[in-house]
């Protein structure tokens, strides 16, 4: 999932951001939970993603202060900045990149990130063996080595 932003993103806007995969910001963008300016904290896991997106210090400082992160600062929490007039076509750039890859693999990568991210060293390594057995079986690995081989570019089945 790609977020796209521009002008405000605030509260809930920010968390839904913090939950894609990539996020591609504009150089207006201002980033923010204000939730604490207002008696509240963010709810739709925005504590817990920025937490481990940026640290435990700069999390407290942008939740806590319910503080606004402008472009230039926000390089830890976006794929990447880019001028407005750009951020359309850098969408449609990390879209077709991301679409000569495997799906199949695509998925399996972000499931095992997400799944493994917070736990042990020991625990990630054996589920990331496990996934990377499971890919060498597909058609998607057959033909991205044969691929590799002839010097072409994939065409990938998601199989």
């Amino acid at each position: 999932m790609i977020a796209r932003l521009e002008g405000y993103v605030l509260g809930v806007g920010l968390e839904l951001a913090l939950a894609c995969d990539f996020r591609l910001a504009a150089d207006d963008v201002q980033l923010g939970l204000p939730e604490a300016t207002i008696g509240m904290i963010p709810g739709s896991g925005g504590t817990q993603r920025l937490a481990r997106m940026v640290g435990l210090g700069r999390a407290k400082d942008i939740v806590m202060r319910g503080r606004r992160v402008a472009a230039d600062e926000a390089l830890a929490l976006v794929t990447a900045v880019v001028p407005g007039a750009e951020l359309d076509g850098a969408v449609k750039s990390l879209v077709e990149e991301l679409s000569r890859h495997s799906p199949i693999a695509l998925a399996m990568a972000k499931r095992v990130l997400n799944t493994v991210y917070d736990g042990p060293l020991h625990l990630g390594l054996e589920i990331e063996g496990l996934a990377y057995g499971l890919l060498r079986q597909t058609n998607d690995f057959r033909e991205g080595v044969e691929a590799f081989g002839e010097k072409r570019r994939p065409e990938f089945t998601g199989e």
